[in-house]
């Protein structure tokens, strides 16, 4: 959305067997099937490795599909897909967030090599009504925006154009109707910006150049012809399927979030698919375009799409059609993520290997993302790679959900502390007959930390989820559900106290001491008439 992210079948085992696995599924992660034994790859030791990642970190649940060649090696269903307990397994369908891009640029080469697309023509030849904002003097800016560029992120569409609920678009068609009122914040294919909405307009495109739906395209040209029999593009049929349940952490627990579904994103974000069916999509790509006796692209097509691409950003990583050259664990990949406020998904290649992996998980956590997600990501492609996992380094993340929630909860209790001896600090403005100059110190001290601090917070906070794609506070508070709720409790509590010690203050000030202040003259006595007269040179 950001612009913000899993045990065994006991299929089989009886009586007692049975219930103790059901039972132990939340907090153990079992092998739930390996497949065809790999020349070169450990497939027990991949398995070995990825339980233990879900045991150390508290995951609540993923799946694994691991691809050599044309076979798929291994297939795993690790921790819970619901508050029920009912295990995850290789066929339980995931919404596949932004992995679900590179399904969509297939389809758009399928197009291309069916003569109905070219890369390089602008958008309205297939869609006319497309239009941006266009600033004064550049009526012709969006006759510039090829579909290549939308492919690349290189169409100049900013942040704020991305998201479909922004626009309150419930359809494709609205999406795109609804971008006649965004500007563009950069030339058409000058840079690199990654927003989900290029992909969106690319969704609508095929719809208007094929003839069908986005969802029926994808169902005939795709999941048809890879035999995926466990993906959706609607949200019921996939939760009648056993869809997994998102979760976020609040503080470092687990708990189910409700993400809403948004056809008008399905294709940047919303298409559904288990582990399993996307590992026949990998096997498609690493194989010419080919899966079994089905060919859904050429060699040369899927070759276009693997073609290095534009730089991103400063790092050496390009962005193509469709996927993005990048390295894990130090191994050179070609992948994609994907991230929503519930959950966290990879699909990646390793060429030289003739790898690949599918990785989904059922929870977001921005510390885990940087974290433990990172560590599992790189353990895998090492290993895909006949590489040793690096050793860990990444605390365990309920090791540092304890560490910052300790932070957090001393914070807390230092603004109530102000809050709560703010009449006592009144009296005794009132009473003391100390230095002038001292005192104001104090007090100015008391009103940094007070007023100060929570406004530098809230504005650095606002701008870091700008850096992350957040265009609201609404948008920020799902991707940091805990820490976003504490810092308004924070800020809301220091500035409700630095605010009631002004106005005392200057009540002081004014009136000699004879009244206290709206919170504090409910609660302490009145001073003697001479504390009064001399209040202020004591402050």
């Amino acid at each position: 959305m950001f612009t913000l992210t899993a045990t065994p079948p006991s299929l089989g085992w009886l009586g007692l067997v049975w219930l103790l696995v059901f039972t132990l599924a939340v907090f153990t992660a079992q092998p739930l099937a390996a497949a065809q034994q790999s020349d070169g790859l450990d497939v027990a030791q991949l398995d070995t490795f990825i339980r233990e990642q879900v045991k150390r970190h508290g995951l609540p649940g993923l799946a694994l599909a691991v691809v050599d060649g044309e076979k798929i090696v291994h297939l795993g269903g690790y921790g819970k897909a619901d508050q029920s307990g009912r295990p995850i397994t290789p066929q339980t369908p995931f919404v596949l967030a932004s992995a679900s891009k590179p399904l969509t640029a297939l389809a758009i080469m399928q197009l291309v090599e069916a003569g109905k697309v070219e890369l390089d023509a602008p958008v309205q030849r297939y869609i006319p009504e497309f239009q941006v904002a266009a600033p004064r003097g550049q009526s012709a800016i969006s006759q510039q925006i090829t579909v290549r560029h939308l492919l690349q992120h290189t169409s100049g569409i900013p942040e704020a154009g991305c998201q479909s609920n922004r626009f309150g678009a419930k359809t494709l068609a609205e999406f795109v109707a609804a971008l006649q009122t965004i500007e563009l914040d950069a030339a058409v294919g000058t840079r690199h910006f990654y927003c989900s909405g290029n992909y969106n307009i690319l969704g609508y495109l095929i719809e208007r150049v094929s003839g069908q739906s986005y969802a029926a395209y994808m169902q005939q040209h795709l999941f048809t012809p890879l035999a995926m029999q466990h993906s959706f593009t609607d949200e019921e049929a996939a939760q009648q399927a056993g869809l997994a349940q998102g979760y976020h952490w609040l503080f470092g627990v687990p708990v189910p979030a409700q993400v809403p579904y948004e056809p008008a994103q399905m294709p940047s974000g919303f298409l559904i698919a288990s582990a399993e069916d996307m590992a026949h999509f990998l096997i498609a790509q690493l194989n010419g375009g080919r899966f079994g006796s089905t060919r859904i692209l050429s060699p040369q097509g899927i070759a276009a799409t693997y073609a290095a691409g534009v730089p991103v950003g400063d790092s050496q990583d390009t962005y193509g059609l469709g996927w993005r050259t990048t390295s894990l664990g130090g191994v050179p990949v070609i992948a994609h993520a994907g991230d929503h406020p519930d959950v966290h998904t990879l699909i990646f290649m390793e060429p030289e290997q003739r790898r690949g992996a599918v990785l989904l998980m059922n929870s977001q956590n921005m510390l885990a993302q940087f974290g433990a997600f990172r560590e599992i990501e790189a353990g895998i492609a090492r290993l895909l790679a006949e590489q040793e996992p690096i050793p860990a380094t990444a605390l365990r993340l309920p090791t540092l959900y304890l560490a910052i929630d300790s932070v957090l909860g001393v914070l807390l209790l230092l603004a109530l502390c102000s809050f709560l001896r703010l009449p006592r600090w009144t009296k005794q403005l009132q009473q003391r007959q100390a230095s002038a100059q001292l005192r104001l110190r104090w007090v100015n001290l008391r009103l940094l930390w007070e007023i100060g601090l929570p406004v530098i917070l809230l504005i650095g906070a606002r701008l870091f989820l700008h850096l992350l794609g957040a265009q609201s506070w609404a948008e920020g508070l799902l991707l940091f559900p805990d820490f976003g709720a504490w810092l308004w409790v924070f800020a809301a509590l220091l500035l409700l106290t630095g605010g009631l010690r002004l106005i005392n203050l200057r009540r002081v000030l004014r009136h000699g001491g004879g009244q206290l202040g709206i919170y504090a003259n409910s609660q302490v006595d009145w001073v003697d008439s001479h504390t009064q007269n001399n209040a202020r040179g004591l402050i």
